[in-house]
């Protein structure tokens, strides 16, 4: 199996909808087979994780400490480097029965990188991303971003396209190979906040002096009811499963710096 698809189903089973379905399917089995107490210590459990991780103070909390690592500054705060990079993520590149490129919520990377140019904080945006599941005749990402950047007016000469990358760690690898054959050592990184502590942990390990310039940001101040924040809801969900993978992310590469010191 391709390595970067068993990471994917492996993480899928990890995410907390995965852990309580994993646990929801050993009650059942173990009801089946009369291990009553293993059945309701199991299904406890199933319904205990749905409910804490589709709390949204929960949520909040999990995605807020990412988050605050490295708060965004208005763009009149940040210096001038030599080149931006901005990592792919945040849309969905055409195919039927879609005819155009669809941008979601972590697609303001695109834009952020755009005004940071505009305001001359470099001269160079160097996108960085593929495609992660192989898609034959379809570019990656990076190449779609472009495009959009283009026409948004940054011109061609001044942004580069990886289009390889799958991972935001193959991301840091290519990019790197791209910034020594131009020179380039000061860079600022744009990605989202709640991505941000990931990726800078890996562009920083390519020996690069990296300033975060973090684009879109998740947690704002509440606006809706206080009660609201204790009823379980499917966005809290979705915030504390984008969460997890980011810790699971750290995680895994930790583990990796320190295999590498060991060998």
């Amino acid at each position: 199996m391709d390595s970067v698809v068993f990471i994917k189903v492996v993480s899928a089973a990890l995410y907390p909808l995965g852990l309580v379905t994993v646990f929801g399917v050993v009650a059942l089995y173990s009801g089946a087979r009369g291990r009553k107490g293993r059945a309701k210590v199991c299904a406890c459990i199933s319904i205990l994780l749905l409910l804490i991780s589709s709390n949204p103070m929960f949520a909040r909390f999990l995605v807020g400490e990412l988050e605050s690592r490295y708060p965004q500054k208005p763009i009149d705060e940040i210096s001038a480097h030599q080149a931006i990079i901005v990592l792919g993520g945040g849309l969905r590149v055409p195919s039927e029965p879609g005819q155009s490129l669809q941008l979601g919520a972590a697609a303001d990377r695109y834009w952020h990188a755009a005004q940071l140019y505009f305001a001359k904080k470099a001269p160079l945006i160097i996108i960085a991303g593929g495609n992660v599941y192989s898609r034959p005749g379809v570019p990656g990402e990076a190449f779609y971003v472009a495009e959009l950047l283009e026409k948004w007016g940054v011109p061609a000469s001044a942004i580069v396209a990886e289009t390889d990358s799958r991972t935001t760690a193959e991301n840091a690898v290519n990019v790197q190979t791209i910034l020594e054959q131009k020179g380039i050592d000061r860079v600022l990184l744009v990605t989202s906040a709640i991505h941000m502590p990931r990726a800078y942990e890996l562009f920083k390990a390519q020996t690069l002096t990296i300033t975060p310039a973090v684009a879109d940001v998740l947690i704002r101040p509440r606006v809706a009811p206080p009660f609201f924040s204790y009823i379980p809801s499917a966005s809290a969900l979705k915030m504390t499963t984008l969460a997890m993978h980011e810790y699971y992310g750290q995680w895994f590469n930790q583990i990796k710096r320190a295999f590498r010191r060991l060998n």
